[in-house]
């Protein structure tokens, strides 16, 4: 039984490719309120990761990774910025012709607060401080991940671009009262990265 199992999952798993890799790139981040609040967003030039990709089918595959990310708000002139640990689980549906590779992403996320640090103008001067976390702040974030780009395959070297979206499911705070109203509070961020991937 042992030996006719082999022969039933050996060609399976020989069609299988994988990926490893590592990214760089950028975010545009902000805190998505309802009702609508005054805030804008910020942008982090530092956003490091390793990325692992599986493919077994001609059409779909998986893409996951752990990343060092930063994202922030500005709200009331205070602009906040957290440090933290990402894991993305994503389905990737891929196109290859020649040596492009079309993607589009499809899947879930979820992240942890290592940190934060804030700054704000205080008599012309700016004054920047560790931020230290509340009872209401949740340091867990999770939620959807949307995304495209493209891969320049030179085997067996991939270099590979994308543009993504996350919308939190997750409140950054806990949902408060003001004036009667219930002010509810969601991260989404705008990433854009590069990564060099290595087919194994």
């Amino acid at each position: 039984m042992l030996i006719a199992s082999l022969f039933v999952v050996l060609p399976f798993l020989s069609k299988a490719q994988h990926f490893i890799g590592i990214k760089e790139g950028i975010s545009i981040s902000d805190i998505a309120f309802t009702p609508a609040q005054s805030d804008s967003s910020t942008r982090q030039w530092f956003n490091v990761g390793l990325v692992y990709k599986y493919y077994n089918y001609p059409w779909v595959g998986l893409q996951t990774g752990l990343n060092y990310a930063e994202k922030g708000f500005v709200l009331d002139s205070v602009t906040r910025r957290y440090k933290v640990i990402e894991l993305p689980l994503l389905s990737q549906f891929h196109y290859e012709t020649w040596h492009l590779r079309f993607l589009i992403n499809v899947g879930m996320y979820a992240s942890y607060a290592l940190s934060a640090e804030q700054s704000y103008e205080d008599n012309g001067a700016t004054v920047k401080e560790n931020y230290v976390f509340a009872d209401t702040d949740r340091r867990i974030e999770y939620g959807v991940h949307l995304g495209a780009g493209f891969g320049l395959v030179f085997k067996p070297f991939e270099l590979q671009f994308e543009a993504g979206y996350q919308f939190a499911f997750s409140y950054m705070m806990y949902p408060h009262n003001i004036n009667e109203r219930t002010i509810y509070n969601h991260f989404q961020h705008w990433l854009f990265s590069v990564a060099l991937l290595f087919q194994l």
